[in-house]
């Protein structure tokens, strides 16, 4: 997911790669970043005591998080080795980290005889989809983006990679379920519409194109119609037509709840991955 946020970065923000830091405390995924351009770190407070940057984006299990309070006494441990050191500058802060409040991720970034409010800082749960990396992606942030609680700096930095929304805090979790793993089910679905496609007689590029640009005009066409999607699809449907026979067998088939489980799924294994140590 980090991966397709930098990608989203330099091929449609056109952040030059040099100007991206990446630390990690191993060198499982820093190989692709360096192929990128990136610098790479092992000690993640480099991010602010080496390489001054003022935009950090926090990508790594709930657990990580949670650790700090189990290991820690009256406060925390620090999440990145040491605590954020004081800078002159603004620092914005973005979490992907599932499962843990932006209070509970704070407290491991912060000195806690000093307190956040010594830092002059913005910081904000976020989730995103991989689409980022094309520049079509769905971005979600627990704010109003038009309003004065997001610097115009990060609104910008998020519109060039895809559409930004709108989600409270507490809906992160289930934001990420549907508009982030949902992007998987998405493509498996147009996967299969592309299979029977090719199966019917269609070649595989063809059928391919055919099911990405069905997928693509039933979403416009429910954005654009504020309709809910079951209606649109009763109105694609004509009395004993070849589309509700079709709908028939997806409904034998439970197809529909098997979606809804499948969201269920993925946001149970995200907390699940806030209270396991995953070894971050």
């Amino acid at each position: 997911m980090a991966e397709s946020f930098v990608e989203g970065l330099i091929n449609h923000l056109k952040l030059p790669a040099k100007q991206i830091y990446v630390s990690a405390p191993s060198t499982k995924n820093i190989e692709r970043f360096k192929s990128l351009g990136c610098h790479h770190s092992r000690r993640m407070i480099d991010i602010f005591g080496k390489y001054g940057c003022n935009v950090i984006i926090l990508a790594c299990h709930g657990s990580a998080v949670k650790k700090c309070y189990a290991d820690g006494g009256s406060y925390p441990r620090a999440l990145l080795t040491n605590y954020i050191p004081h800078v002159p500058y603004p620092l914005y802060i973005l979490s992907l980290v599932s499962g843990v409040t932006l209070e509970e991720v704070k407290k491991t970034l912060f000195n806690p005889e000093g307190g956040a409010s010594k830092y002059k800082h913005e910081m904000h749960r976020i989730m995103f989809n991989a689409a980022v990396g094309y520049g079509t992606g769905m971005i979600a942030v627990d704010c109003e983006p038009d309003g004065k609680h997001l610097a115009p700096g990060l609104r910008q930095m998020f519109s060039a990679m895809g559409k930004l929304e709108y989600v409270p805090e507490s809906q992160m979790d289930a934001a990420c379920a549907t508009g982030g793993s949902g992007l998987a089910y998405s493509y498996y679905f147009m996967s299969a519409l592309a299979d029977g496609g090719f199966k019917m007689g269609l070649s595989r590029q063809m059928a391919v194109k055919f099911a990405a640009k069905t997928a693509d005009c039933a979403a416009r066409s429910v954005l654009e119609s504020g309709k809910h999607p079951g209606e649109l699809q009763d109105s694609v449907c004509a009395p004993s037509g070849p589309a509700i026979y079709g709908v028939h067998v997806l409904d034998k088939a439970d197809v529909k709840s098997g979606i809804i489980a499948a969201v269920e799924a993925s946001h149970k294994r995200a907390l699940e991955l806030a209270t396991t140590d995953m070894g971050n």
